[in-house]
């Protein structure tokens, strides 16, 4: 999620223009993280599973969900025994990734733009910034009265000052989607998703321009749509705005280049030195050089070290937040004789990490190798995983996955007849892209709204995955 601060500090960048979504946080005129939505399995979606497996040696059962892999239920996440066969109501609480199926969890937590909501509890939780005792304490008892069977509330900052008619219409209707859910457990004959979730993206997006941040969107339907969300709540929308460039937004904000850097193995540091960066399924290795990098006027070999060191945690952690990198993290930092020197460099993580601390990182400290470890929480794939096949990389093939490639084919069109209408014609493409192209109805639409009409389709092998030609009829 985006760092914790005033929003309107904050510049979101929306790519809606391919069949996936791409969000760009900005922060002091710099890509702070880049997140890719594509659709799929969500983090909180809510299911009506069966259990296959009761494995008490990992105090845990399996559960077979729709659309997905079976996922892993911890069985200290729901109340009351399980057994085979047993239908129980399920939320992801973590997505699956490599081979991994999702993680759930039977304590459900619905989550809307206002607040969230929770069957059982009795806690009426209100946000801390609303520091007026009036507000607070109408706010206590409005949403006490609405949840009167036992159920829970956190109001979101966001939802604050909203209306009660407002508060009481995102309390029924999220309501309505636990009553659901009990409905379709008991008549349960085969798993089914009874709840879609907001994307992990949706969710960046809306709480950032409810709370007024500024929001540029490549793509008209995209941003009709959050203006619709706006105008519902009765927001401000000043702060939003499409994109109106002859080129596309990610390439005229310099988010594409930014993209490509994000995908290397190495990264240069101000002053010097670089840090290099390798992603494996076990563990994310991060090895920090001093090459190139020169001690200043009076310095010895000792501090420029240091100097780079610290250098490399601000761009370690930078890199971590950018790459979305979670699991086991290895650092090998310059050698650094002296407690003081390690305790500068980790104090640096923890500085960078700022909130992060308080749960998502668990710092393991120095070995005695002079190894840093630490783990990352995971929050989905990261961006090296989205963009290349499986395990593959940038620096292995130079060329981009299937799903990247075809998006990158969309994207280019869409930049290249940008206001250049061109009729009728016929698309060259790689075979696996034009049968790609042939299948989805997604890309046809796209297409088809780009084209002013679908243009017909030809393989061309001699065209890589992320190549087309346009030719005119």
């Amino acid at each position: 999620m985006p760092d914790q601060g005033d929003a309107r500090d904050r510049l979101l960048l929306i790519d809606a223009v391919a069949d996936e979504r791409r969000v760009a946080l900005i922060v002091n005129d710099r890509v702070r993280r880049i997140w890719l939505d594509r659709g799929g399995p969500r983090r909180f979606d809510i299911h009506i599973g069966r259990i296959s497996r009761v494995m008490p040696e990992m105090a845990a059962a399996m559960v077979v969900l729709d659309g997905c892999a079976d996922g892993l239920l911890p069985l200290d996440r729901i109340d009351g025994p399980l057994h085979e066969g047993q239908w129980v109501i399920v939320q992801v609480s973590r997505l699956g990734f490599d081979d991994k199926g999702p993680k759930l969890t039977g304590r459900i937590a619905i989550e809307g733009g206002g607040m969230i909501f929770r069957p059982g509890g009795k806690v009426i939780d209100i946000p801390r910034k609303v520091n007026d005792l009036a507000r607070r304490n109408h706010l206590a008892g409005f949403l006490k009265s609405l949840a009167q069977q036992g159920e829970s509330l956190t109001l979101r900052s966001t939802a604050a000052h909203w209306a009660d008619d407002v508060l009481k219409g995102e309390f029924s209707r999220l309501k309505s989607v636990w009553q659901q859910a009990v409905a379709a457990q008991k008549n349960a004959d085969r798993p089914c998703l009874v709840f879609r979730a907001l994307s992990d993206v949706d969710q960046v997006i809306e709480r950032h321009i409810m709370a007024g941040g500024p929001c540029i969107v490549d793509g008209m339907a995209e941003y009709i749509r959050l203006r619709g969300l706006l105008r519902a709540h009765g927001a401000d929308e000043t702060a939003l705005s499409v994109h109106k460039g002859n080129s596309l937004l990610f390439a005229h904000e310099g988010v594409e280049t930014a993209l490509d850097e994000a995908l290397q193995v190495r990264v240069e540091l101000p002053g010097g030195g670089w840090i290099a960066i390798e992603q494996t399924t076990a563990l994310c290795a991060i090895d920090v050089n001093a090459g190139g990098a020169q001690a200043l006027t009076g310095q010895n070999a000792d501090r420029r070290n240091l100097d780079v060191n610290l250098a490399a945690a601000f761009e370690i952690v930078h890199q971590m937040i950018l790459r979305n990198i979670g699991g086991l993290v290895v650092i090998d930092p310059i050698r650094m004789p002296g407690r003081a020197a390690r305790d500068a460099f980790e104090t640096a993580l923890r500085k960078g990490f700022g909130t992060e601390m308080d749960g998502a990182v668990q710092i393991g400290g120095f070995t005695r190798l002079g190894l840093y470890e630490l783990t990352r929480q995971r929050s989905g794939s990261d961006l090296a995983s989205m963009m290349f096949d499986k395990g593959e990389s940038w620096s292995q093939t130079g060329l981009l996955g299937r799903e990247a490639a075809k998006n990158a084919v969309l994207r280019a069109i869409a930049g290249a007849l940008r206001h250049q209408p061109v009729g009728q014609c016929r698309l060259h493409l790689h075979p696996v892209m034009a049968q790609m192209f042939d299948e989805q109805e997604n890309c046809q639409r796209i297409l088809t709204g780009l084209f002013g009409g679908l243009p017909q389709r030809v393989a061309d092998a001699t065209l890589r995955l992320d190549q087309y030609v346009i030719e005119r009829a």
